[in-house]
């Protein structure tokens, strides 16, 4: 997955401060400016998943997420090797396309392929 979640009292109605505190709970992921490139609808309830992209600036040491206790595995893959690895369904190319639009936006090169790696430590770019 992702990391993504709810809006808290504590993010004061931003849906940015949502991202950065969500971000690091789940993937301690540290993140530069973000971009809303969009929304996908959820189909099964009456709501919408703002869509953001940032970029990834450091990793602190995997830990649970305060939420769930859920330490989730962190891997560094590439916008087309994410699409192999998570059903994204009939908005994928959609998704990929708005990728590669806010990468442009906010000036990050375009990932050369490589193998997907597990990030389990601390690391900073």
């Amino acid at each position: 997955m992702l990391p993504g979640g709810k809006p808290e009292s504590r993010d004061q109605g931003d849906p940015a401060s949502t991202l950065r505190r969500e971000s690091d709970e789940e993937a301690a992921a540290q993140l530069g400016t973000s971009l809303l490139i969009g929304h996908v609808a959820d189909p099964s309830r009456p709501r919408s998943c703002l869509r953001y992209a940032a970029a990834l600036t450091g990793m602190g040491p995997a830990r649970p997420d305060p939420a769930t206790g859920t330490t989730y595995t962190r891997i560094l893959a590439t916008p087309e090797q994410a699409v192999s690895l998570f059903d994204w369904g009939p908005h994928t190319s959609r998704q990929l396309a708005a990728v590669h639009q806010a990468r442009q936006r906010l000036g990050i090169p375009r990932a050369a392929r490589q193998a997907v790696t597990e990030l389990t430590g601390a690391t900073s770019w």
